[in-house]
């Protein structure tokens, strides 16, 4: 609250009632609909249904506090006092009809969506990148030291194979966990940050696809390779904003498709140590495993034409892969989307209490990967090219 209403508020509302159920001490009926007049006309709402149901605690003020409630609203929102005159004393069926409600809650809606930093797991790059909080993230990362008085929050990267509920679970927190600001980006190369970066990659996929280009390898490799290398550029920028959007403690970052889908196939040894270029990406502060059978791929992935003991060797190497990294919550095979919601609401928690001890001490340290070069792929004959990958 702006301090003038604040002071106001503090003055006249701000009633506490204790609860002898819940053992809390909470405001009383004038005072929530005082907070709520101000949050519902100064800022924003969701939908009409809010504004129906203040009017029925309103109904059950007082001669004396519904008295207070206008003198109050007169005083601390000058510029909205009209419209909420109007909702105080107008039946609601008629205050909800009059087109110039509907203009002004519309005229609201569109000013608070324009100054948000994030909307639906979407950030507007424009209202944070002249945030020095969120540029001393972005540029120093673990090295930043940090005030003691500072909370971070988790970046994790929901991880799994075709058909584990990957999407599934990222929409159920795009949608259900606003409360949160969650950050959520799609790891997906087709999916870049830049625009420019697309266009890069389609140029070299049609370069490759000249039967000169194929013919010759070396020139082949060297396409194949800047490919790579483009792509994995835009990945760590995408990379970079969601560490720094944690990190600074704006909210949560959710990273869908990393690149540990890529790594799972096609695993370094020692006879490829540099292969994929995927292994020299940083990894997050948790990774979640949703785990899923084989006979579940097949049946909710029909259209990719993959094979039952394609999916056996996929598991096989992604759960073998896992055992490698010092923090991980393997969740296990379910189609039940809130029991899985649960698990990761609980790892959430977990990563931001260990990260928010790790800041404390001046230190950040993100998933640690201990690799095993000995380790073998599981399948026989593993096509280990991807859609989307130029090597």
């Amino acid at each position: 609250m702006p301090k003038f209403v604040e002071s106001i508020f503090l003055k006249d509302f701000n009633k506490k009632i204790f609860c002898r159920s819940t053992k809390l001490s909470h405001l009383d009926n004038k005072s929530i609909i005082f907070y709520k007049l101000f949050k519902y006309f100064c800022i924003t709402i969701n939908s009409f249904n809010q504004l129906d149901e203040l009017k029925k605690l309103i109904r059950k003020l007082n001669k004396d506090e519904f008295s207070l409630l206008v003198e109050s609203v007169e005083k601390a929102m000058s510029k909205e006092k009209e419209i909420i005159k109007d909702f105080l004393f107008l039946d609601f069926d008629k205050f909800k009809k009059k087109n110039s409600v509907k203009k002004f809650f519309f005229n609201l809606k569109m000013k608070r969506h324009r100054k948000r930093k994030i909307f639906s797991g979407k950030l507007n790059i424009k209202n944070i990148i002249f945030s020095m909080r969120f540029i001393k993230a972005f540029c120093m990362s673990s090295n930043l030291q940090w005030k003691n008085k500072y909370t971070p929050m988790p970046a994790i990267a929901i991880v799994g194979n075709d058909g584990s509920g990957k999407t599934t679970v990222t929409e159920y927190i795009r949608k259900n966990f606003s409360k949160m600001d969650p950050l959520i980006i799609d790891m997906k190369s087709s999916n870049p940050y830049f625009l420019t970066t697309l266009k890069i990659r389609n140029l070299f996929k049609k370069i490759k696809s000249y039967n000169l280009v194929k013919k010759i390898f070396f020139i082949n490799l060297i396409i194949s390779i800047l490919g790579e290398l483009t792509d994995l550029f835009d990945k760590y920028i995408k990379y970079k904003i969601g560490i720094a959007w944690a990190d600074a403690g704006f909210g949560l970052t959710v990273f869908e498709r990393y690149p540990t889908d890529r790594i799972r196939g096609e695993f370094p040894n020692n006879k490829h140590k540099l292969l994929p270029l995927e292994q020299f990406f940083p990894l997050p502060d948790g990774i979640i495993y949703l785990d899923v059978l084989p006979k579940d791929s097949l049946k909710r992935k029909k259209n990719d034409n993959h094979t039952l003991d394609e999916m056996k060797s996929k598991r096989k190497n992604y759960l073998s892969l896992l055992k490698e990294f010092d923090e991980i919550e393997i969740l296990p095979p379910s189609k039940n989307v809130k029991d899985k919601i649960i698990k990761i609401k609980n790892y959430i928690f977990k990563i931001y209490q260990k990260k928010s001890l790790r800041f404390e001490r001046k230190k950040v340290s993100r998933v640690k990967w201990v690799k095993n070069y000995q380790r073998k792929l599981a399948g026989n004959n593993l096509n280990k090219s991807q859609k989307e990958s130029f090597l």
